[in-house]
Parts: structure tokens; sequence; C-alpha cells
């Protein structure tokens, strides 16, 4: 076990409400993922519809294609021994759903609603759906037998745990990946289609880099490619993937779609810090019995074929020197800092001692480095 989970964020290019070839792209990709090693495979919010497909959502036909496009998903999943995490309307207990639908091997593992739903600005998503809320208001835990609700927690051979939200739900004040993570959740995957405005791509990175830092997690954030743009809106096919508010890998076009973007997770590193991290574990203690989790163990021994879920994580982004900025820019920022803190720390010191100091010069780097940030400090 090398503590590696590999991920891949698989963007089709989708057609609006096309659901039989929505579903054929989705599976191309799923078996690509397979091919790259994933143990997960994630993919945008709704795509199996599409995510524009307004008052067609309503639509039974639809609805009964959706049904048949994942039972063809659930079987490929036994086939490559990967799992997939698709968006699709679901419609449960007369009420439609925007959900995260989990196959692994062969079987539908949970489902997942969204909580959120944005109705501002160019968003209206309550026209159509309901929220997790209002399936937790009717005491629906299960549909058809397979596990339902937000607070879900998906446990897999090896000990990792993840839990999902949709979209809306990481852009809101307490997001369910909070609690999620103070439950056990490691790993976070974010089904989205968020659409693109100007100076949107950055803030959305630093919102997936900011909860993943904050949850101590690695963050999957997958969302709806450019072929789903309409007169009202445009997407990119932004996908993201990072660990503990370090950004590992992300699409590399502005306006993007058709492509499976790839990369290993550290669980072992996501567990060294949580476990040397007090104030998450006091944090846990302390607000996550607000919300529990309602585990979902996906290890079942009559499987004939068990999926591995652990990587050799040989596209784990390594640096040839991890303390040293890249860019000339932040290099410079970065020597700017240190020799501001020595500054500090030197004025601090002399203040006490009466502002004496003695210097040993041997023209080395540091002793020519203790030099200037006496003067400095001196002069200060």
């Amino acid at each position: 076990m090398f503590d590696y989970i590999r991920v891949s964020c698989c963007v089709p290019a989708i057609e609006v409400a096309d659901v039989a070839g929505n579903t054929e792209k989705i599976a191309a990709q799923l078996r690509q993922a397979a091919q790259q090693g994933s143990s997960l495979a994630v993919f945008p919010e709704l795509c199996l519809t599409g995510y524009t497909c307004q008052d067609l959502f309503f639509q039974q036909t639809l609805l009964e294609d959706c049904r048949r496009g994942l039972d063809q998903l659930r079987a490929l999943t036994g086939e490559l021994n990967i799992t997939a995490v698709v968006g699709a309307p679901m419609q449960i207990r007369g009420q439609l759903y925007n959900c995260a639908v989990v196959l692994s091997a062969g079987k539908v593992a949970g489902i997942v609603p969204k909580t959120f739903m944005p109705n501002y600005g160019e968003y209206y998503e309550k026209r159509w759906f309901s929220t997790s809320e209002d399936l937790a208001a009717l005491g629906v835990t299960e549909y058809e037998g397979t596990p339902v609700g937000r607070d879900l927690l998906f446990t897999v051979p090896g000990g990792l745990s993840f839990g999902i939200e949709l979209c809306e739900d990481l852009w809101t004040p307490l997001p369910p990946s909070t609690f999620l993570s103070m439950n056990g959740a490691e790993l976070i995957l974010n089904l989205s289609a968020s659409n693109e405005v100007i100076a949107k791509r950055q803030y959305r990175k630093d919102l997936v880099a900011q909860q993943s830092a904050r949850c101590l997690c690695g963050y999957v954030y997958c969302s709806a490619g450019c072929t789903e743009s309409t007169q009202d809106l445009v997407f990119s096919g932004h996908s993201l993937i990072a660990e503990n508010g370090a950004i590992l890998a992300e699409n590399e076009k502005l306006l993007d779609t058709d492509y499976v973007l790839t990369m290993d997770i550290d669980l072992g590193k996501i567990r060294a810090d949580r476990m040397k991290n007090r104030s998450f574990s006091d944090a846990a203690r302390l607000y996550g019995k607000h919300e529990r989790a309602n585990g979902v163990d996906m290890f079942d021994p009559e499987w004939e074929n068990q999926q591995s879920w652990d990587s050799d994580g040989s596209l784990y982004p390594l640096q040839k020197l991890p303390f040293v900025p890249s860019s000339r820019q932040d290099r410079r920022e970065r020597c700017r800092s240190i020799f501001q803190m020595q500054v500090a720390g030197l004025k601090k010191r002399l203040t006490v001692t009466g502002g004496k100091a003695v210097i040993g010069v041997s023209g080395g780097l540091d002793s020519t480095l203790a030099l200037l940030v006496s003067a400095e400090a001196i002069r200060q």
C-alpha cells in the first residue's frame, strides 16, 4: 500500500438532452480513465442530460433514458474495475433531484442529491429541482434499496473515505464537505456546471484550494465543458485536483471539453497532516456531531473482482527544489520575506541587548547575509 489514490476528472463533449450519445461519450472516457490506472472517475454535474435542459427535465422520456444510461454505465464499472461518479437528474418520491450517482463493481453504491440550489443571476435551479433538505424532510434514506442523502460517506478497501458535493454547495458559507471531512472524508468530489465570467476562473481555483486546505483533504472538482454553452451561459470545463491547499492538476485551456485529467493524491500526507493538526480534531469533535455522516461500505466479499484503490504515486507531481519557487518573481518575493523576517528578529534582539552586535565575516554567503541583515536592523 503506497497511500496514493489515482483520480480522473472526465469532461465529455456533452450534447443537451442526447442521453444515449452522452452515455457513449461517458463510457469512452471511463475506459480511458481505467486505462490510465484511475480508481475513481468523476464526471460533471448533470452530464447524462446536459446541465441546460431547462424544462426538458420534466419529460419522463428524458428521465427514463437516464435510467437506461445509468444501467449501462453501472455494468461497465464492473467490467473495468473502476468507480464512476456521474451527474444525473433523479426522480424520488415524486420530486426531481440534481444528483451525483456513485457506480462501482456493477452496482449503484449511493446517490447524493445537491443541497444548495442557485436561484439568482443567471441561475434558477429551483424551477426544476428539490434540495437534499426536502429529501431529508421526507425521511428518505434509500431509493430502491440504494443509500441516498447529502451525508453519505463512502468507505473503500484500504480505509479511504470520500464524500460528495455538487457545484453551488462549495460556494456557500458552510459547504457539506466541511461536515463530511470532520466525519472522516479524506477525499471530496465535486460535480459542477460552473459558468465562466471575467475573473471567475481564478476565484474558483482559490475556492477549491482553500476548501482543501481548510478540510485537510484531497478535492476533485470537475465542471461542465464548453459544448454545453448557450446564449445565456458559457461553460469552460474547468477541472481541478487539489490536496491540502495545493493545486496538483488543472486543465490548461480557458474553454475546454472532451478531455480526461488524471492525477495521484497522497493520502499518506493527508492522514499525517490530520494527525498532527489538533485544531482539526478539535473542530471535528465540536462541530462534526451537528451533522453526522451515513457510512456506505463499498466492500462486498461476494463481488468476484475487487477493485484496486492503490496507486504507485508515479503521477504525483514532484519538484526538484520543493522549497524554491519556480518563477523569478516568486523567488524574489520569497527572498525579500526571509530577509525582512530576519531583520525584524535581530532588531528586536538589539533593542533588548542595548544595540550591540558582533559579526564574524568569512566572505561566504551565510556571513554576507548576516552582515546585510545586521546593517539593515541597525539602520532601522
